[in-house]
């Protein structure tokens, strides 16, 4: 909808939708009439009832910028006056139509409004031309009432429609926003999990190998002893820290099942492939065997990414994919492509805000995220990272 309106609101000219340039329009218009007006009843010896009349229906037009319904009828009360006089109130009726347009432009009711003004300005024609009910100025009188109440609620509803479609395209980027913002810090919890379990993993063998070391000492090595206790109370602080500010973070998400669950990593590529086998997902892979020394955060991000590829080939594609994870020269390069559905439709709504997860992960980890995107009938996400967990060049 969003480029709709945006289309609409380029043709469409910008004094339609603003309810305070009609009317300050309309009260111009009648201001000018009743000047003329009272020059051709000075002019013509219309008398002072005329004159009345003449002021009494401008009078009704101001009082209804403040009081609709009362000026409303204090103005069509003025024309019934001058008709009552022998004048033929052409001016009264024609300020008593620009009136019924501002009211109804106000949003005041249209049908009441118009009928009480169509049948007063016929009944004072009428009464004008000497009680001539077939009068064709009488029936011009009430059909140029009916269409200023028609034309001022039809500019009520354009402009309320006009309004709702702004409000829609303000609401429409602020929601947009707002799941950007959710998506990346998803994302961002999920790399601080997958760090801390990672982290704490080797923490964990490190304070291991520290206590073999100092039990292996001899009995007479007593500053190096100390030094390694020193050492292994160190490691279990940093890795108390470590937990404590995981708890803080995963707090804030008490609906993620997986926050307790340790990190997934590339030994679990064949049981996530599967899982998507399982629902309908047709993955040819192609995995080689990687290096015992491969870094943990780059084995979490081969999976995680391998996951978030997949879960969008299932979403949007025609039900294949491909995976492929080799390695050459210290580079590990994951290739996950899918064919996209011929009938246009998705079997989930997607916002596209994966992506933007999957790119901050891959750069954490210092690698290089692809997206090859032609408009065809195929979607790839490449991704090339370091063995060692550093910054590929």
């Amino acid at each position: 909808m969003l480029p709709e309106s945006t289309d609409l609101s380029s043709r469409s000219p910008v004094w339609f939708r603003q309810p305070e340039v009609l009317h300050a329009g309309t009260y111009v218009v009648i201001a000018l009439a009743a000047v003329v007006e009272a020059v051709h009843v000075v002019a013509g010896g219309g008398g002072a009832m005329v004159l009345g009349s003449l002021l009494l229906t401008v009078a009704g037009a101001a009082l209804a910028w403040w009081h609709p319904w009362p000026g409303l009828l204090l103005a069509v009360a003025g024309c019934v006056i001058a008709a009552t006089a022998g004048w033929l109130p052409l001016v009264e009726w024609s300020i008593t139509v620009f009136t019924l347009f501002s009211f109804t432009l106000k949003g005041r009711p249209a049908v009441r409004g118009t009928l009480v003004t169509g049948a007063t300005l016929y009944a004072a024609v009428v009464i004008a031309e000497r009680y001539d009910f077939l009068s064709i100025t009488a029936f011009t009188a009430m059909a140029t009432a009916m269409a200023a109440g028609a034309i001022g609620s039809a500019l009520r509803i354009h402009q309320q429609y006009w309004r709702s479609l702004e409000q829609r395209a303000a609401d429409a980027i602020a929601t947009r926003d707002i799941e950007a913002t959710r998506r990346v810090a998803e994302e961002r919890l999920r790399i601080a999990r997958d760090l801390h379990d990672v982290v704490g993993h080797q923490i964990a063998v490190v304070s291991m190998h520290l206590g073999i070391a100092e039990v292996s000492l001899p009995p007479e090595a007593h500053p190096a002893r100390a030094a390694l206790a020193s050492a292994r109370t160190a490691v279990r602080s940093v890795l108390t820290e470590t937990q404590r500010i995981l708890y803080v973070l995963r707090r804030g998400t008490p609906d993620d099942d997986g926050a307790l669950h340790p990190a997934p990593d590339l030994a679990r590529l064949p049981e996530l492939i599967d899982s998507f086998q399982r629902i309908g997902l047709r993955v040819k892979s192609t995995i080689d065997e990687m290096p015992r020394e491969i870094d943990p955060i780059v084995s979490v991000t081969i999976f995680r990414i391998v996951q978030e590829a997949l879960t969008n080939a299932h979403r949007h594609g025609n039900g294949t994919a491909e995976v492929s994870v080799t390695i050459a020269n210290g580079h590990i390069l994951i290739d996950v492509a899918n064919g996209r559905r011929r009938d246009g439709t998705t079997r989930h709504a997607g916002s596209g805000y994966g992506l933007l997860g999957m790119r901050e992960r891959v750069s954490s980890a210092g690698g290089r995220l692809t997206v090859i995107d032609d408009d065809g009938d195929r979607f790839q996400v490449s991704v090339t990272l370091m063995t060692d967990g550093s910054n590929v060049r």
